[in-house]
């Protein structure tokens, strides 16, 4: 028993010294991915709505492409100290989720049309830096793009600050492994944002905004959800219960997913049916 415990000791100090060393590899690279500076990405200007349907239409976007899940439903932010995904994973770090308003401490005060493009399509603040823990919406369509920063500059001011970022031992290390890589290091100058993006119940559609799924699922998630029926994907999605009664989650049921109306989750459906036939994205 005593020479057991030993080796099991000492297996598992050396699994302790291989974690630690690795971390101490992965730190500095991902370290330099996380503060890069991305000085040569085009961005485009979008056409900006000021009209009532816009703004409306903007604040729908904001709920179903996550956007209120880390600034909040009034868009002044928050700390992230947790997984973005499920929330309950600490990462022994805070990375703000920047103020959206035009508040002390906002950044809706003094972006203009291109700071916002720059930040939500490609993920770059107005220096250069990479946004950290930014879900990827370089799919984005203009239309879509443009309402959404037409509710944005029209949110009602809110004063709050945050201090800077802390990494801690694991945040650097996840780009480094290829998990949550920043949004900025993607090739964004070659993807279309019109491909699929007219609302209507059609494959095409339900796979531009499948985007917002894959942020956490991947492309392979398509393919779990081509037997389920209409009607039981449309009613779990709206209620948050799976046919069998069971409670959906808590991410699958927050805001994000029951603000998508019936032709939106339609969409989805077909797409999910047959994820091969719909048009590709890029």
């Amino acid at each position: 028993m005593k020479k057991f415990l030993k080796w099991t000791g000492i297996v598992f100090g050396g699994l302790i010294v291989l974690i630690l060393l690795a971390g101490l590899v992965l730190y500095p690279i991902g370290k330099k991915k996380l503060t890069q500076s991305y000085s040569n990405v085009q961005v485009d200007a979008v056409n900006i709505p000021s009209d009532a349907d816009a703004v409306s239409r903007g604040k729908h976007v904001a709920v179903i492409w996550a956007c209120t899940r880390c600034h909040g439903d009034d868009l002044s932010g928050k700390l992230i100290n947790s997984d973005p995904i499920s929330g309950s994973i600490p990462i022994f770090g805070s990375v703000p989720a920047a103020n959206l308003t035009s508040g002390k401490g906002g950044v809706g005060g003094y972006y203009t049309n291109l700071d916002w493009v720059r930040a939500i399509r490609h993920g770059i603040k107005p220096g250069n830096q990479a946004e950290v823990l930014m879900f990827d919406y370089s799919t984005m369509s203009d239309k879509d793009l443009g309402d959404l920063i037409a509710y944005l500059e029209q949110a009602p001011p809110v004063d709050k600050n945050f201090p800077p970022a802390t990494y801690g031992p694991l945040i650097p290390v996840f780009p480094a492994l290829g998990v949550f890589m920043p949004a900025a290091r993607i090739n964004h100058q070659n993807i279309s944002h019109a491909i699929g993006a007219v609302p209507g119940a059609s494959a095409d559609y339900g796979r531009y905004l499948f985007t917002t799924c894959v942020q956490c699922h991947g492309e392979s998630f398509a393919h779990s959800m081509k037997q389920w029926k209409e009607d039981d994907f449309i009613s779990t999605f709206n209620t948050g219960t799976l046919p069998n009664g069971k409670y959906f989650g808590s991410t699958m049921s927050s805001k994000t997913i029951t603000e998508m109306n019936d032709t939106e989750l339609t969409a989805l459906w077909l797409y999910l049916q047959n994820p091969s036939t719909a048009h590709a994205q890029n």
